[in-house]
């Protein structure tokens, strides 16, 4: 065996340690890496359980059709599965970790596993950062935090950002890593920050970091509202694009839909109307791949309706509600993509 202080045998002339045994303790550190990496991705790959998943998929129902009227579907849910997970259902990371922690062999593996059960919830700015590491301040607390794992090459100093964040303790009290990405505020982040305390004012709230665990996906919403800008539902809707709510508010008036359903699907297409511009030949065709879109997506609770019973309700075919309903998927796909 080759001693760290021994010639190294590749016969660059120096000491093992600064040669290829320098390369050994980096691919050391890289399997923690991939561990803790694939430790993240397994927990996510195994919940919400199906002992969760009714009361997850009412979160869903409530939250995602908002969150969708400014971003794509999959950022949507995964913002509904955080909070979720981490925020209404806590337990389930710290059981998970658990098990996690008996089966990890590495010790570091282990204590930054310990100290992972200390989930935080950040809103603050991108002071600096490069390849290697960067750094985050709290906007709330002014704490600093320093990630050396993964760090973010695309974003700008000061830019704001809300993130889950986890104790880096390969890096110290200051350590941390994001959980599973991260939301850029877009634009300055003082006049944001400003109308999120104001929020908090209204509420009553004076503690900002218990305000962000209590009060998650309306937070994403507004980052998102502030970042992309909504579509601005007073705008006057043209004859044609009237008669296609017109269609849908006749469906809805028919549906066991509770208020807040109701207003979020309603809006959602209102906003495709505005900001798309369709071409209406029969609104019922519109609504009907609408309508599919929404059951495909488990937007909308009630029975759900085969293509078959979709063509008989609408009067329209199969395959029109088929192709309606894949533009509306598309749409939402591109929204994030599109800002």
């Amino acid at each position: 065996m080759v001693g760290r202080n021994d010639p190294c045998p590749c016969g660059s002339g120096k000491k093992y340690k600064k040669c290829h045994g320098k390369q050994q303790t980096v691919s050391i550190n890289d399997l923690v890496n991939d561990e803790l990496f694939k430790v993240r991705q397994q927990f996510f790959s195994d919940n919400p359980n199906q002992e969760q998943l009714p009361a997850f998929r009412e979160l869903q129902q409530q939250w995602q059709p908002r969150l969708m009227q400014s971003m794509a579907e999959n950022d949507a849910q995964a913002f509904v599965i955080e909070n979720f997970l981490f925020m209404q259902k806590p337990e389930l990371w710290a059981d998970f970790l658990t098990k996690q922690i008996e089966a990890a062999q590495r010790p570091t593996t282990k204590e930054v596993l310990e100290n992972w059960k200390d989930v935080k919830v950040f809103l603050g700015q991108f002071v600096a950062g490069n390849e290697t590491s960067a750094q985050f301040k709290d906007a709330f607390t002014g704490e600093v935090f320093k990630m050396t794992d993964q760090p973010p090459t695309d974003m700008q100093d000061n830019q704001g950002l809300l993130a889950i964040l986890l104790p880096d303790a390969r890096i110290g009290e200051e350590g941390a890593l994001f959980l599973n990405g991260y939301l850029t505020v877009v634009g300055e982040f003082t006049p944001f920050f400003e109308k999120l305390k104001a929020q908090m004012a209204s509420d009553n709230a004076t503690d900002g970091p218990a305000y962000l665990r209590d009060n998650y996906l309306a937070v994403v919403e507004m980052i998102v509202k502030y970042s992309t800008g909504s579509v601005d539902e007073s705008v006057e809707l043209s004859p044609e694009h009237q008669s296609v709510m017109d269609e849908l508010n006749k469906h809805v008036e028919g549906a066991d839909f509770d208020a807040e359903t109701v207003d979020n699907v309603t809006s959602i297409l209102n906003s495709y109307l505005v900001s798309q511009q369709p071409t209406v030949q029969k609104p019922e065709a519109l609504v009907a791949g609408y309508w599919r879109f929404l059951q495909d997506h488990e937007l909308i609770k009630g029975p759900m309706l085969a293509p078959k019973d979709l063509s008989e309700k609408f009067g329209v075919s199969s395959s029109t509600i088929l192709k309606r309903s894949k533009e509306f998927g598309s749409y939402f796909e591109e929204l994030l993509a599109k800002n």
